[in-house]
């Protein structure tokens, strides 16, 4: 099979470290770092990604190559894939909370979905995932949380706010091998899973399960779909089949 690589970042877990960056000496390999790790643990898969490359006095950066990995139930390495991250930053909230994201766009995703006997997909075992190693799963576009609770520094958690988070075309394989025999190559057209966090933002800490969710469940939808027309059609060839048969049965008589 192939897998989903649309999670997401699933996904996009890097956002669990946008705050850091602003203290960091190496700016770019800090926050590459934070992706894979922070990536890593709320996807409980590997993540990695090749390169970062953030414009802080512009307000603009990218992430690019990052690759999320298949639960080891199923058999292609990837889940998902995104070529380039690329994001814009509202300079004028830096030091503030909520940081503000005006910008994520998604571009370039690959997403490899296989079904299992079951009709389960690997997006549905990263979902089921990112609920059990995160405080929040449900990933409401335009999800706010209460006051942080105080750390035991007494400071509050920082918090980000998305404005709008773009999935830009995704290149969908879904591997039906186990149901149909098939694998189909599809692309998903644009989508835009709205703003993150409201005015009060997202705890950091929760960025990166609400954002990857997000994304992968449009996957997740957009696989279900093909899947649903896929049994359709499987239907109907064996009805098909089953009418000639009794077609052939009657002209013998």
């Amino acid at each position: 099979m192939n897998k989903l690589a649309i999670v997401a970042a699933g996904l996009l877990l890097f956002f669990g470290a946008m705050l850091w960056f602003l203290a960091s000496a190496d700016l770019n390999g800090f926050i590459r770092s934070q992706i894979e790790t922070h990536g890593s643990q709320v996807l409980g898969e590997p993540v990695t990604v090749d390169s970062v490359d953030l414009q802080l006095s512009e307000g603009f950066g990218g992430i690019y190559g990052v690759s999320f990995s298949n639960p080891s139930q199923f058999g292609q390495p990837k889940a998902f894939y995104l070529g380039e991250v690329s994001l814009d930053l509202d300079i004028s909230s830096f030091g503030q909370s909520p940081l503000v994201i005006e910008s994520i766009t998604l571009n370039k995703p690959q997403a490899f979905v296989e079904f299992d006997q079951n009709g389960k997909t690997n997006v549905e075992y990263l979902l089921n995932a990112i609920k059990r190693n995160t405080s929040t799963g449900s990933g409401d576009a335009e999800q706010t949380k209460p006051e942080p609770q105080k750390k035991s520094s007494d400071i509050p958690e920082t918090r980000i706010a998305i404005e709008k988070l773009t999935l830009a075309g995704v290149a969908l394989t879904l591997d039906l091998s186990k149901v149909n025999g098939k694998i189909y190559d599809i692309e998903i057209p644009e989508v835009e899973l709205g703003a993150i966090g409201g005015e009060q933002g997202v705890a950091v800490s929760e960025l990166a399960g609400v954002v990857s969710t997000n994304v992968f469940k449009a996957i997740a939808k957009a696989a279900k779909k093909q899947y649903k027309k896929a049994l359709k059609q499987q239907f109907n060839d064996k009805l098909d089949e089953k009418k000639e048969a009794f077609l052939e049965k009657l002209k013998t008589k």
